[in-house]
């Protein structure tokens, strides 16, 4: 289960609003000399806000720790990167076997990339009202102390 903190932004009844602060790249070390904290840098902190259902009963400015399972992220970058570019060789090798010359072969490619990708917008936005996929609420962390569901 991959595990990140947020803060509690908003609640109504049913769901909240959680704030996430993206990392740069590694976040591995102290140093600001690298280039992926230089790039980070240009690119400045970015916020994510994700809609989760109130299991817990958290409030506005809780800490909260948020999880998603480990093979919707195989999944996800299964889907976002490797079926693009099946799609786009698939269309492209098609077009060779049919003799079509290297100009049309590229333009095909190209098709089939943005082909790919449009059925991967499809497919997120088809399974993303489905429970399964969605983050959910592990526990609260207050002060430090961890609050979990009983």
């Amino acid at each position: 289960m991959l595990e990140e903190t947020a803060t509690v932004v908003e609640v109504d009844t049913k769901y909240l609003w959680v704030e996430t602060h993206s990392r740069s790249g590694c976040s591995q070390c102290s140093s600001g000399s690298c280039t992926t904290s230089v790039v980070s840098k240009l690119f400045g902190m970015k916020h994510n806000r994700i809609r989760l259902e109130n299991t817990l009963g958290a409030k506005a400015g809780d800490r909260v720790v948020i999880g998603m399972p480990d093979e919707l992220l195989v999944r996800a970058s299964v889907w976002a990167y490797l079926f693009p570019l099946l799609a786009m060789f698939v269309v492209s090798v098609t077009g060779g076997v049919m003799g079509m010359d290297e100009g049309f072969q590229a333009l095909l490619a190209t098709a089939g990339l943005t082909a790919g990708f449009a059925l991967v917008r499809w497919n997120i936005a088809r399974q993303g009202a489905r429970h399964r996929f969605r983050p959910s609420l592990l526990r609260i962390v207050s002060g430090g102390v961890e609050v979990s569901p009983v």
